[in-house]
């Protein structure tokens, strides 16, 4: 199959586009949602997703525990669908991801915390989806439908509205500045990532298993990219932190195991630019001294070109390391549908799988 005729590679595509149209959609609710959050006394998230869209709530946490004094908990919704827990929410921010706004555990979360007078919002694809009315305030992905199982410019405007809020709460200007003209950033470079996913989904389109890691503001996209060719390639991935692969999954590293290691430059002060990057050179050596084929998927000039053994995927683009996280999404987005096409899969309707999945 090529996959330049599967509906995931035209919505991955679709990307730039939505970007351009994304802020002037959620303006107005969002300074509204900025404003009461700020005028309240809640000083906590507590986030509520499944599956790509918990991904992408993941990354949020981060981007707002680096840029503000805020704090995100990742709730567990069988709590409340199954074990009817005493949970109270009252002085939270409870937020609630969903591609298609009808996850019903979520859904349920967002209820108790409207019960319980906490600030709701939901981010969703559908403004009439349960969650968009349940939720006080709703982040609109505008989109247009998403028709392929695999989602993915859905997931790439949930990291923006995401990215957003946290850059509201937390006064970062620069990032600001940034999602107002993210379309005119990201669209240079896809032609960068089409050419390195071309090459790098050949070469290791016949694995079977393997780990994607990456750590800190872009760690959600060792879990997204592993889920995306879980679900379109069949490949049993495994993404994680870094930091928690040394302990133990490093084992079932070797020669015939791939490990794709996302590495963003940090634009931080000298110090931390420093401690990143030398943790992330830890990670790629530890791995090149297991003997694993290592495709290292960077913007970072510094780690490119620096271990011969390595793959390097450099893609050159010079923005701070949670902005990276956008050309890191389309990364693994592409890669995942060339490998599914180049295997004979179809990327658009894994088996066993539906493009709503409704859990309690």
């Amino acid at each position: 199959m090529n996959f330049k005729e599967t509906l995931m590679w035209k919505e991955i595509n679709e990307t730039p586009a939505i970007f351009g149209t994304i802020f002037a959609e959620n303006k107005s609710v969002m300074a509204n949602l900025v404003s009461t959050i700020k005028k309240s006394k809640a000083t906590n998230f507590v986030a509520a997703a499944r599956g790509t869209s918990d991904h992408a709530l993941i990354y949020f946490k981060y981007v707002l525990e680096v840029m503000s004094n805020y704090t995100v908990g990742l709730s567990a919704p069988s709590v409340i669908t199954l074990y009817k827990g005493k949970i109270n929410y009252a002085n939270s921010i409870v937020i609630g991801c969903s591609q298609s706004g009808k996850a019903a555990d979520v859904l349920e979360v967002l209820k108790k915390g409207n019960e319980q007078g906490a600030i709701t919002i939901a981010v969703t694809n559908d403004k009439e989806s349960p969650m968009a009315k349940e939720a006080k305030f709703h982040l609109y992905c505008n989109c247009g439908e998403e028709k392929s199982v695999a989602a993915t410019k859905t997931f790439n405007a949930q990291l923006y509205l995401l990215l957003w809020l946290a850059a509201e709460l937390g006064d970062n200007k620069d990032d600001l500045i940034m999602l107002k003209n993210l379309k005119e950033v990201i669209e240079p470079v896809i032609p960068q990532i089409d050419a390195l996913t071309t090459k790098y989904a050949e070469k290791f389109k016949d694995m079977k298993s393997g780990f994607i890691l990456s750590r800190g503001l872009t760690y959600a996209i060792a879990l997204e990219g592993s889920l995306k060719l879980q679900e379109t390639c069949y490949i049993q991935m495994k993404g994680y932190a870094g930091s928690d692969f040394y302990h133990g999954p490093m084992a079932m590293v070797n020669e015939e195991t791939p490990v794709i290691i996302y590495c963003a430059q940090n634009n931080g002060d000298d110090e931390m630019q420093t401690l990143v990057r030398a943790d992330q050179m830890k990670s790629v050596e530890k791995m090149l001294s297991l003997n694993a084929p290592v495709l290292l998927v960077t913007n970072d000039v510094v780690l490119a070109g620096k271990y011969s053994k390595c793959n390097d995927a450099l893609i050159k683009l010079s923005v701070s390391e949670e902005v990276t996280m956008f050309a890191f999404a389309l990364f693994a987005q592409m890669f995942a549908c060339k490998v599914s096409c180049a295997i004979g899969n179809n990327p658009d309707s894994p088996r066993a799988l539906n493009k709503v999945t409704i859990t309690k």
